[in-house]
């Protein structure tokens, strides 16, 4: 206790400077913050969403990253877009334009305290001169950064897109190139469907064969039947013959039937001569068809080829199309409303924020009085010095 006694003693002493450094350190504080215009504050809430990746997977399936790590990602890197200097400038000439302002980019950078709260994201522009500019600072920079955000994580399937109307438009002139090659065959050859054509033919050669048969047998029915008129009428003319001398009468009628029999036998092979013909005429048709059946047998190979080149341009133009509806749909999606979604808007604050001037004053009364009580020791430390160095510095007189 008989320690601190001199140091108290000194504290005491100049207890009038520790009082004046803390009566003017408050009241500069005080003066200092009551001169201040009043700001306002404006925050914004936005909650990531997890969606599917925004790749559109050609050959294979990818599994999106986990929902906390895709939810992390999302925060840091809309934070980072939020902290850039090309999506403030573009804020900052909107709100110039729109309000009249000079806004400039380092002020929203300054203004700005981003945070992350789980799955929310909350955003803060504090210290802003109005409410007006507080809230549409918040809402045009948030609107800005989101266009930003979402047109860079949808670069990758903006491309794809692109690429896959190429790809489509490509595939739809191989399409319609598979197809004319088709019709200029099916031209050359007088074709409309070989398949269907060749099973007609198939069909007309068996019609044809069967009425060849047929006629065969009715040609072989007609001449037999004309071999067995002439052989009765050859008995008949034998037999009249004989009775020439004896009955004349009865041999000329045996000699009227055979001359009928003759007749009949002729009309019998006019008709086997007729049904010859017959045989002949389609046997030059059945030959005819064959030959097309076998040339049209010929051409299967190159006609299936042409048929497979259609269905396997087809089977591309239609997973091409798939795909390039599927990027569209998540390129639209994303650039919409992906990745992030507003929760609460900048509303527009109602009352200015407010100061604690109390206590800014209360850390400067205390730093003040530990400052005045230092340089009350620092004063009598330097005043001992002084008053040590003088005597000795003072002339000695010599005695009278």
């Amino acid at each position: 206790m008989d320690t601190l006694r001199p140091y108290v003693h000194i504290v005491l002493k100049r207890l009038w400077l520790i009082l004046l450094l803390v009566v003017v350190t408050a009241g500069g504080i005080y003066l200092t913050m009551a001169a201040q215009p009043v700001a306002y504050n404006a925050t914004v809430r936005l909650r990531v969403t997890v969606t599917e990746t925004e790749d559109v997977a050609l050959f294979s399936t990818v599994r999106p990253p986990a929902g906390d790590q895709q939810e992390l990602r999302t925060g840091v890197e809309f934070i980072d877009i939020l902290r850039n200097r090309d999506v403030a400038w573009e804020a900052a000439h909107a709100l110039n334009q729109e309000l009249g302002t000079n806004v400039t980019a380092d002020w929203i950078l300054e203004a700005i305290w981003p945070r992350i709260e789980g799955t929310t994201i909350v955003v803060t522009y504090r210290n802003l001169p109005t409410a007006t500019l507080a809230r549409r600072m918040a809402e045009v920079h948030i609107q800005k950064a989101l266009d930003f955000y979402r047109q860079i994580r949808t670069r990758t399937v903006t491309l794809t897109r692109t690429f896959l109307e190429q790809q489509l438009a490509d595939q739809a002139e191989a399409l319609n190139q598979a197809r004319q090659r088709l019709r200029d065959f099916l031209l050359q050859h007088n074709l409309a469907d070989i398949r269907r054509e060749a099973t007609a033919l198939q069909d007309q050669v068996r019609a044809l064969q069967l009425e060849r048969d047929k006629a065969q047998v009715a040609a072989e029915q007609a001449q037999a039947i004309a071999a067995a008129y002439r052989r009765e009428a050859a008995t008949l003319e034998r037999r009249a013959a004989a009775l020439a001398d004896r009955d004349p009468d009865q041999a000329a009628a045996l000699r009227a039937q055979a001359q009928t029999l003759a007749a009949q036998a002729l009309e019998q092979e006019a008709a086997a001569a007729g049904h010859r013909a017959r045989v002949n005429e389609y046997d030059r048709l059945i030959t005819q068809y064959q030959n097309r059946l076998a040339e049209l047998l010929g051409l299967e190979s190159e006609y299936a080829q042409l048929q497979m080149d259609i269905r396997l341009a087809e089977d591309r133009y239609t997973f091409l199309a798939d795909k390039l509806a599927e990027a569209r749909t998540k390129e639209q999606l994303a650039l919409e409303t992906g990745y992030l979604q507003v929760v609460q808007d900048g509303r527009e604050p109602v009352t200015p924020v407010a100061r604690p001037v109390i206590r800014y004053v209360l850390y400067g009364v205390f730093v003040a009085t530990l400052l005045g009580i230092v340089l009350a020791l620092v004063l009598e430390l330097i005043a001992n010095l002084l008053g040590r160095a003088v005597p000795e510095t003072q002339p000695r007189r010599e005695p009278l």
